[in-house]
C-alpha cells in the first residue's frame, strides 16, 4: 500500500525533520518532492498529485495563499507553519444547508452565496 503522497515546500528543516520523525510507526508517508521555490507552485503540485502538503510561510504572508492552493487542489490537506512557528492545518470543508426548511428569500439567498464557505473550524 502507497503512503500519503507529501510534498514539503519552504519548509524549515526542523519541522520538516519533526514531522518525518513523528510520522515512524504512525502514519506511511510518502515524500514525493522537497520544494525551496514557490514560483509555479499550484501548477508543481497538481503534477506531483500529493494528499498532503506542508509549507512554510513567510513573514509577510496570509492564509490567502493557502486558499488559494486549495482552490487549485481541493483534495489536498495543507500543513502550515507560520512565522510565529504556530502551524494550522486547513482542508477543503463541504458544507450542507437544508433548503426545505427555508423560505423563498432563503433558498435565493443561498443560491447568491458564494460556492465556497470559508470557515474558521471545519470539525
Amino acid at each position: 500500500m502507497a503512503g500519503i503522497r507529501t510534498v514539503m515546500v519552504t519548509t524549515p528543516a526542523m519541522l520538516r525533520d519533526l514531522i518525518k520523525l513523528l510520522a515512524v510507526g504512525r502514519v506511511d508517508l510518502e515524500i514525493v518532492a522537497e520544494l525551496n521555490a514557490r514560483k509555479g507552485l499550484a501548477r508543481r503540485l497538481k503534477a506531483l498529485r500529493p494528499d498532503l502538503v506542508v509549507i512554510g510561510m513567510a513573514q509577510n504572508e496570509s492564509e490567502r495563499s493557502v486558499r488559494a492552493l486549495l482552490k487549485h487542489l481541493p483534495a489536498v490537506r495543507i500543513i502550515a507553519l507560520g512565522p510565529n512557528g504556530r502551524m494550522t492545518g486547513y482542508e477543503f470543508c463541504l458544507c450542507r444547508s437544508k433548503l426545505s426548511d427555508r423560505s423563498p428569500e432563503g433558498l435565493i439567498s443561498f443560491i447568491r452565496a458564494p460556492s465556497v464557505e470559508i470557515t474558521t473550524d471545519c470539525d
